[in-house]
């Protein structure tokens, strides 16, 4: 039985339509909403030319807890500027770097946004989340913050130091330190060489040296050491002993000057040093060590160190630090040397760096969003400063209390090592072996003397 044509193909064709037309504008609609997420997650990243006095480049900042000499809130005269609302060294190179981008971008602009944040993740956070277009701050390069955030070129160093207060460094047997061990020995050793060369130069014609062999080393060697303080009064009668004495007490008068200045300035310059010993000292005695609440160095010490919770003590502000130190609270302070800096500043009678803790970091720099072709210029512009010595300029005004206290301090005396005597002593040694040789060369030709006079005698007395 054969059906007709027409039915057989007008029919499904009119059951299909419905479902067909539900599919295509399900794929419209899921496509749309696709392209859509698509573009809200990948936005194109901005450049120089988006920003202007009317879409004005948003710079988070943060004024919160930490030290304030980076970024300090600033109550500005006219309250339509908002980019002289805030001063610091970070406000500062940020400054030069956009009197160098203008030349390219004269229409650039921007504004500095606060970040009621309380730590530096939180304000790289508003830069990843695009609520900011950028962030800068004592905000340190970190292998964590770049998988969300591009840094550009650090602008300053950073590395984690320990600051602890200083102790005046006295010794009992401080006057033994304007000489080396070496000197002393060398210094005792000539003294009594020179008491046996004025014996043996001595002997033959000073009464004051004869007698028994205890008085003989006695004399000799009272002589010898009152001649240090030019205190001796025993007669010379020999010649060669007056020209050993001669060159003896010229070292003895460089010997004592060189020890009076020595000392005197050992003693007038007062030496400070650490009140504690390491990191290692800390854990074993359990102390506490105070680090920012808004820096890293809390992790660090939990994590890398091994420091127990109880024994980490948040701070705010310098303030606090200096209180902390004041009231025994804290034995010592983990932080990055910029504010260690800056904590000393004036006070480097009291606080000090430790030479035991040195971590290096990436260093500071500014935060632009991941991918940000803005980088790349800022760091450049970076790069320009320090080659003019702009950026090092910046650095001195900032820390120049710190370096006045630096130059200030105490530099701790050397003691003087034999090296510096030595030609002094040389000289000693061959006068006084020449002396001597002299002596018994005269000594043995008197003798001779006197034994050809006796032969020449004995034949004409036996006549």
């Amino acid at each position: 039985m054969a059906f007709p044509l027409t039915a057989f193909n007008t029919a499904p064709r009119r059951f299909f339509i419905f479902p067909a037309v539900l599919l295509i504008s399900f794929l419209l609609i899921f496509s749309n909403g696709f392209i859509t997420a698509a573009e809200s997650t990948c936005s194109v990243p901005k450049r120089w030319e988006d920003f202007n006095a009317k879409n004005p480049m948003k710079i988070g900042v943060r004024d919160g807890p930490g030290f304030h000499m980076f970024v300090k809130k600033n109550e500005s005269e006219d309250p339509k500027d908002k980019t002289d609302d805030y001063t610091g060294f970070s406000i500062d190179v940020f400054k030069e770097i956009v009197e160098i981008l203008k030349k390219k971008h004269p229409r650039f602009d921007y504004e500095f946004v606060p970040c009621n944040c309380s730590n530096n993740d939180e304000l790289v956070t508003q830069v990843s989340d695009k609520i900011s277009d950028a962030a800068i701050g004592d905000v340190s390069i970190l292998f964590n913050r770049s998988k969300y955030v591009d840094f550009t070129q650090p602008y300053m160093e950073s590395e984690l130091a320990l600051i602890v207060p200083v102790k005046s460094k006295e010794k009992t047997w401080k006057f033994l330190e304007p000489f080396t061990m070496t000197m002393w020995v060398v210094t005792f050793a000539i003294l009594i060489y020179t008491m046996f060369i004025v014996l043996v130069l001595e002997q033959g014609s000073n009464p004051a040296f004869r007698g028994s062999w205890k008085n003989q080393l006695g004399t000799s060697l009272w002589f010898t050491f009152s001649s240090l303080f030019f205190a001796h009064r025993e007669k010379i009668h020999s010649n060669y002993t007056r020209v050993v004495l001669t060159v003896w007490l010229f070292i003895v008068l460089i010997l004592t000057s060189s020890y009076t200045a020595n000392l005197s300035s050992m003693l007038t310059a007062k030496r400070l040093e650490p009140n504690t010993a390491d990191i290692q000292w800390l854990k074993k005695n359990n102390a506490t060590v105070g680090c920012g609440i808004a820096s890293f160095s809390k992790n660090y010490l939990k994590d890398e160190l091994k420091f127990q919770p109880e024994n980490i003590k948040l701070l705010r502000t310098q303030q606090d630090y200096e209180s902390a130190f004041k009231n025994n609270t804290i034995t010592a302070a983990l932080l990055e040397v910029e504010s260690g800096k800056l904590l000393i500043k004036g006070q480097c009678k009291i606080y000090t760096f430790s030479e035991t803790v040195h971590e290096k970091r990436g260093g500071l720099g500014f935060v632009f969003p991941k991918g940000s072709p803005l980088t790349a210029n800022v760091s450049q512009a970076i790069l320009a400063l320090v080659e003019k010595g702009r950026l090092k300029d910046l650095e001195d005004k900032l820390f120049q209390p710190f370096i006045k206290c630096s130059n200030g301090t105490a530099i701790e005396t050397a003691s003087l090592s034999l090296k510096s005597f030595l030609g002094l002593y040389a000289t000693f040694l061959a006068t006084s072996i020449l002396c001597v040789l002299l002596f018994l060369f005269q000594l043995l030709l008197k003798k001779y003397r006197d034994r050809w006079s006796n032969l020449r005698i004995s034949p004409s007395s036996g006549v």
